[in-house]
Formats: C-alpha cells, structure tokens, sequence
C-alpha cells in the first residue's frame, strides 16, 4: 500500500492510499465542522445540511443523484460529528469518475431548496425522536453535552431544529466549508495521480481561506456532575464520564491501553466484575472519546433499577484499582495483542480513507498503522498507571442516567474515586 499526500491549486488537501489489489475506491470528503462550531440558536445545521447535499442541483434531481450513483454500483452516505462532516461514496474503480462527477455535482451545487427543507426538516425530527426512544444511546449524548458546556447534540433539538433555514445552511458552508478546512481521502484500485487530478477538476474551482478554521475553545469544567432523565424504561442507562485530552497527547496509546484492559473487550476487568461474577449487566464497558483538543474517558452500562447503585460501586472500585495498582505483565501484552490485532485486520479501502482523511483534518497529519503500532508497544505499565491518576479523579467526573424514576439519591452518593 502507498500513501501519498498533496494539496489542490486552492489549498484543498489530497490523501491516498493505494490498493494496487482492489477493485473498489472509496472517496472521503471532509470539512471542518460540526456541531460544536454552530451558533446555539440553530444547533444541528450542520447535520440539517448533510441532509440536504443530495436533495438536487441545477441539473439533477433528488432520484437522479441517486441512480446515476446506485446505477454504476456505487454506495452513498454522509455523517456528522462534534467536529466535522464527511460525504463519502464507494464505487468500482472503473466508474470512479463518472461516479464522482455526480457526487461533486451534489456537493458544489446543491440548490438547498427552501420547498425541500421544510419537508426535510420533519425527516430530521423524525430522526431525532428516533435517537430519543433509544435510552441506551441518548444517555451518552447527555453526558458528552453535560461535561462540555453545550447546549445540545450534533443533531440538535426541536427547537433549535425548527430554527434552521437554508440561509443558515449557506452561511456555515461560506465559513467553514473552506479549501483549507477540506480534506479528500481516496483509497482503493487507484493511483494518487489520477485522483489528485480528478480532484483538481471537480474540487480545485471552490473559493475561500486557505488556513484551516479554528473551533470554539470548550471550557474546562461540566455544567454539573450529576445529570438524569426521568422516562419509562426498562433499564437504568448509566454513563460516567472522565475529562481526559485530545488526539495529539502523548498518552493517547496509554489511554487506549487503559480503556481496552478496563473496560474494551469480553475478558476485560467492567466485564468480568459487572457481567460474569456478579450478573448485574448485559452491556457494560469503557472507551475513549477524543476531538482535537480535549476528550473523555465513558464508562457505560444497562442494568436492572434495583442493581444500579452496586453497579457503580463496582464499576468504580475497578476504575480505582487502575490509578492504585499497576497493571500485570501478562494483562498489558495480551491487551496490547488485541489493539495491534483490530489494527491489522482492517483492510479496505473504506478503512483508509476514513482513517486517513479524520487523522489529517483532526490531527493536522497523517498517523500510520505502523506508526500505531509502534506507540502502542511502547507503553508501560507504569504509563497507564499515571494516565489512571491524572484522569481517574473525582473533580473530572460527571454521570448520566436514564431511568424510570429518579436515581440521584442512589447513585449520586456512590460516585467517588
């Protein structure tokens, strides 16, 4: 595999991987926004013009975008993230630039039709009320807006949601969807030539700043360190946070280390003290959660209301042992097997280019598999140890829960390290 890298006339970012053995490509567009970056009182434009993307041109229509796509076997789909938006396809390489001719035709010129968005616009409600009805991952939503002072989620609220009109649209596109704040990443049959080419044709005419834009600074303390919903459910949804750091720090393989051995895998301690000894949940576990410049640590489990407050005096007693005991030899290799294993198993193109492309516009470079791996082999037992004390601490704690009634008096006392 070949990695190359390269910038457009107008500043927009080039990255390939090439898979000289794939008959797939698999195209990557990112731009450097996403809900944090968004004024509070239209909260989920960014997710609202996802939407809108592929809802019509000049030339072409809703359902032509799509089967001159799907009609040369090609898969479509876009996301939002705290910090960025990707629209990505996948398409035989030998169709990859009648392919791409459509989608940058999406991407430059969509009409966002006011008609069109206020149709769209229940589609997204809809999809919020989706998001809603599932506790198990709503819980975590309210944890991420808790420990990070914002006001909602990616996807936004009703009311933030009704607030949004095309004009909006337009303007997070005039300041952020930028050259500079632009990343392709194509991986697949294909050579960085061609696709720096390709890219140059249908991506090198769009205008704006060069130097990639800036988020708003997150503060450094939660609103409150105790948030919950009241709701019918048949589980108690728990998830405690622990402020941590951003990609680029140092001990970003020891935190992966640390959450893959506390909580990452079947033969992880949360599993083996929560789930197999004690029966007390079905789904418990921990993981990393890292933006640009700051990040957390997620402890998350489902139990039954009656078995919520061991849960947590269990789950935190073992969040404990990792500031107070160093992890064993045995525990730290076998950990370190199984990052290095999920790191070598991904090979297609779809891998690569969302790797490649979220490293380069988050991480401001380009982090290999090789160069993973490297780190990761690196860390001692008495790294994550240190890692363990530095975020493991009460003042950097803040917990979510769903449930059918209230939990603050049972849980809120058992929160301590």
């Amino acid at each position: 595999m070949k990695i190359n890298e390269s910038k457009l006339s107008n500043g927009v970012r080039v990255v390939t991987a090439e898979l000289s053995d794939s008959a797939a490509v698999a195209f990557h567009i990112y731009f450097g926004c996403g809900g944090r970056h968004e004024r509070d009182e239209v909260v989920g434009v960014s997710h609202a013009l996802e939407h809108m993307i592929f809802k019509g041109t000049p030339t072409r229509n809703t359902l032509d975008i799509a089967r001159e796509m799907e009609g040369n076997g090609a898969t479509i789909n876009a996301n939002t993230g705290s910090e960025r938006t990707c629209y990505h396809f996948k398409a035989p390489a030998d169709v990859f630039e009648t392919v791409l001719d459509v989608y940058a035709d999406a991407v430059n010129n969509s009409l966002l039709d006011a008609d069109e968005w206020h149709r769209e616009r229940n589609v997204i409600l809809e999809e919020l009320k989706m998001y809603e009805d599932m506790p198990r991952a709503w819980v975590s939503e309210m944890l991420e807006i808790t420990m990070f002072n914002l006001q909602v989620g990616v996807i936004g609220d009703k009311k933030s949601i009704n607030a949004i009109e095309p004009e909006h649209m337009r303007e997070l596109i005039r300041d952020w969807y930028t050259p500079g704040n632009t990343v392709i990443s194509v991986s697949g049959g294909i050579s960085h030539e061609e696709v720096a080419a390709l890219s140059e044709k249908f991506f090198g005419g769009r205008e704006g700043a060069t130097d990639q834009a800036q988020a708003p600074v997150l503060p450094h303390e939660s609103k409150k360190s105790y948030v919950e919903q009241v709701r019918q459910t048949d589980q108690v949804n728990l998830a405690i946070g622990f402020r941590a750091f951003g990609v680029n720090h140092d001990d970003g393989p020891a935190l992966r280390l640390l959450c893959d051995i506390l909580g990452g895998k079947m033969s992880s301690r949360l599993f083996t003290e929560v789930r197999e000894k004690r029966g007390l949940a079905y789904s418990v576990g921990a993981h990393p959660n890292r933006y640009s410049d700051a990040g957390y640590v997620e402890i998350k489990a489902g139990v039954a209301l009656e078995k919520a407050r061991e849960a947590v005096e269990v789950s935190l007693a073992e969040v404990a042992r990792m500031k107070n005991e160093p992890v064993g030899e045995d525990e730290l290799d076998e950990a370190k097997r199984h990052i290095r294993g999920g790191l070598q198993i991904n090979e297609s193109s779809d891998y690569y280019a969302g790797r490649n492309g979220s490293n380069l516009l988050i991480r401001g470079r380009l982090y290999t598999v090789e160069e993973e791996i490297a780190d990761i082999n690196a860390v001692t037992a008495g790294d994550i140890q240190r890692v363990a004390g530095d975020i493991f601490r009460a003042e950097k704690m803040t917990a979510s829960v769903i449930a059918e009634k209230s939990m603050e008096d049972e849980v809120e006392p058992v929160l301590k390290i």
